[in-house]
């Protein structure tokens, strides 16, 4: 029986630790700037400076930090100068700790969860967010999905941004830090407030997605297909059993479902002349009029096959789902979709969710073979 309860009590705190892990978020990473105001929301805070507390604070401290010397960051509070320091960090001990950031150079302040931990980068200060998990899903929640959408698509997005964050935690190892708070990463501006993201979040705390053999999945979403997704080796030359093309209803009458780009014939084909060369001449026309176009990622030409996906990146398309019709002076370019069209579709996924599909349903829906489970049960391995 003892031993019974050692194990029990073993389980538990793996548990507890498991959802306590922290990431750290390089924030305003797009930003430039070299001073920053800081200013604790309550009193669970201490102030540290190369590893040793500084200051106390309290719910109406205030401090700048700014650069010294390029290496060297200052900190001061309303009427003194605390110290100079390699790093500075903002470490809470209270069970919910939140502060806030504001620019030098911009109007508004943001309000972030947990610690921070800010150096000099020069010319920049480096601000990196040292943050659990799920705080750091619920504002990335906000910052993909948006507001105003259905309580069960945010579990959704939720178990989506879990699993690509612990995925892609090696993304920026070189950097010093584990994500970015951009499209590169994930799009990430601090607190959700929201109480329908908050309660999605803890609803699926820890759940993750991994494919058959357990390992996390590359968890790819978009805003609309259009009609039909596509597979993973169509844009990124990588086939994944769990990213494959299939067609898809739900989008087709949402906002980002068309769109149209009008050029003139002579901008036209000038921009496929110059695609073309180097390239070698195909005859699979053939092959090529088989192929749907929804299905498409070449687009023929003179015997010539163009990946679509650089047309897009080339012209800024909204997607790679497109036809073409010519007169005398124009080509227009009547398209489908918005985003690289693997995974989930985001504008159909809402769209399941606002007629009754459950985010298992859904997710199941978009990503083939694949599991639903709680992230503690992972494998060493199971992180990048």
């Amino acid at each position: 029986m003892m031993k019974r309860i050692v194990i029990l009590a073993i389980s538990f705190l793996y548990s507890t630790l498991a959802y306590s892990i922290s990431v750290s978020i390089h924030i305003y990473a797009d930003k430039t700037f070299s001073s920053v105001i800081l200013a604790p929301l309550n009193a669970t805070y201490i102030l540290e400076g190369d590893g040793k507390r500084i200051d106390s604070c309290t719910s109406s401290s205030v401090y700048s930090v700014s650069i010294v010397n390029d290496s060297l960051v200052q900190v001061k509070n309303l009427d003194r100068v605390i110290g100079i320091f390699s790093r500075i960090r903002l470490r809470g001990y209270g069970p919910r700790n939140q502060f806030f950031l504001k620019l030098s150079s911009e109007k508004n302040n943001r309000l972030y969860d947990d610690d921070i931990s800010i150096s000099a980068d020069k010319p920049n200060l480096k601000l990196l967010s040292i943050i659990d998990l799920e705080h750091y899903v619920s504002g990335v929640v906000q910052g993909e999905a948006g507001l105003r959408r259905p309580p069960e698509y945010y579990k959704v997005q939720a178990i989506i941004c879990r699993t690509y964050a612990l995925n892609n935690l090696a993304r920026h190892i070189n950097d010093g830090f584990e994500l970015c708070d951009l499209v590169h990463c994930q799009v990430y501006n601090g607190v959700s407030k929201n109480p329908d993201i908050l309660n999605a979040v803890e609803a699926t705390k820890g759940i993750v997605i991994v494919d058959a053999n357990n390992q996390l999945i590359n968890a790819a979403f978009f805003s609309n297909c259009g009609g039909q997704t596509l597979n993973s080796e169509d844009v990124w030359n990588s086939p994944l059993p769990y990213l494959k093309s299939r067609p898809d209803t739900f989008c087709l009458h949402q906002p980002a479902a068309v769109w149209q780009k009008l050029m003139l014939v002579s901008e036209w084909n000038n921009y496929l002349t110059k695609k073309e060369k180097g390239l070698k001449c195909d005859t699979t026309k053939s092959y090529y009029d088989t192929i749907p176009i929804s299905k498409r990622v070449y687009l023929y030409d003179k015997g010539y096959l163009i990946p679509l996906k650089e047309i897009r990146g080339d012209l800024n398309l909204h997607s790679t789902f497109f036809s073409i019709t010519k007169t005398d002076n124009t080509v227009t370019l009547d398209g489908r979709g918005y985003g690289h069209r693997v995974g989930l579709c985001q504008e159909g996924a809402i769209h399941m969710t606002q007629t009754g599909y459950n985010y298992q349903q859904v997710l199941h829906f978009y990503y083939t073979g694949v599991q639903l489970i709680d992230y503690t049960l992972l494998p060493s391995s199971g992180f990048n």
